[in-house]
């Protein structure tokens, strides 16, 4: 059966990208009930979804452009494709001008709030994205398991308390009222700081028992131009007694070349830290690059190549 799938599914690629034949003069119309089988319907739209890649990496699509207009075909389709679509959300920064926030607010704005409740698990906002912005997707985005934006915890603790979250990114993370953890305190497995480290990890931390991936910008770091920054990584990892791989993100070369500088200077050795190129958006919380390994997968397979 697998390897039917995968012939089937090769064949669809080749078609996808054939030329598309001439638009007749006359759009037809179709009438009438279908002729499959409503299950058997629903498959070949999911099959197309499933090998309908994103043409363009810049697009930060997490489908490609077929996806996007098989909702137009008929309700029904409709109904099947979106939570497709809609599973996953990245306003991230683009290349044409425009600022994708203000179109999503107004899908926002145009739909009930029980359809993004329904259908969006994974959200990601980047650094343009304004806080009230942030703060209205996350009213009506409420069954979100993977979030990540780079706002302080504080300023969104009244919409994420109660989510049942797995992941979290944010600028940095402080709990309002200790004595009552949110509810995704003793699920959170991955946390990301993009700005700053807590002031006391073990006593902030320490709500968080089942949190084992840490993802840590390397301007979050005390004063990451000096010697230290090996002290200052062992005292996380220290308040993070189940951690199993420490990432430090560096968004430039020269920042990846100095921080493994700075951690040789300081005769830090900890295999589970691993020093990743690249921005925090590329760990788990890049929503729209879900077909690709997150920097923890990399730190995975790097670090045990390593071992």
């Amino acid at each position: 059966m697998n390897k039917i799938q995968a012939r089937f599914k090769r064949a669809l690629r080749r078609l996808s990208r054939a030329d598309p034949p001439p638009v007749p003069a006359v759009r037809e119309i179709i009438t009438g009930d279908p002729k499959l089988p409503p299950e058997l319907e629903r498959e070949i739209f999911e099959l197309v979804v499933a090998t309908d890649f994103p043409s363009d990496y810049w697009s930060h699509q997490h489908v490609g452009d077929t996806t996007l207009v098989l909702p137009q075909v008929c309700r029904r389709a409709q109904s099947w494709i979106e939570p497709f679509i809609y599973e996953r959300v990245a306003l991230l920064q683009n290349y044409n001008g425009r600022d994708p926030f203000s179109s999503f607010l107004a899908t926002v704005d145009a739909r009930p709030a029980t359809f993004f409740a329904a259908r969006v698990k994974h959200l990601y906002l980047d650094r343009m994205v304004p806080l009230y912005a942030v703060q209205r997707i996350l009213s009506v985005c409420t069954s979100v398991v993977s979030f990540g934006c780079h706002h302080p915890y504080t300023a969104l603790a009244p919409l994420l308390s109660s989510l049942p979250l797995t992941r979290l990114l944010v600028s940095e993370v402080s709990f309002p009222n200790p004595s009552t953890p949110p509810r995704w305190s003793s699920t959170l497995t991955h946390l990301g700081l993009s700005s700053s480290l807590p002031a006391s990890a073990s006593t902030t931390l320490a709500h968080l028992p089942s949190l084992t991936h840490l993802a840590v910008d390397y301007s979050a770091l005390p004063d990451p131009e000096a010697p230290g920054i090996g002290s200052a990584l062992t005292t996380f990892l220290i308040a993070v007694p189940h951690a199993r791989y420490l990432v430090l993100l560096t968004g430039a070369k020269t920042e990846y070349r100095w921080a493994l500088q700075r951690l040789r200077d300081d005769a830090f050795v900890d295999k589970r830290v691993y020093v990743h190129l690249g921005p925090i958006g590329d760990a788990p919380w890049h929503a729209w690059s879900w077909r690709l390994p997150d920097c923890f997968e990399v730190a995975e397979k790097e670090l045990q190549r390593r071992r």
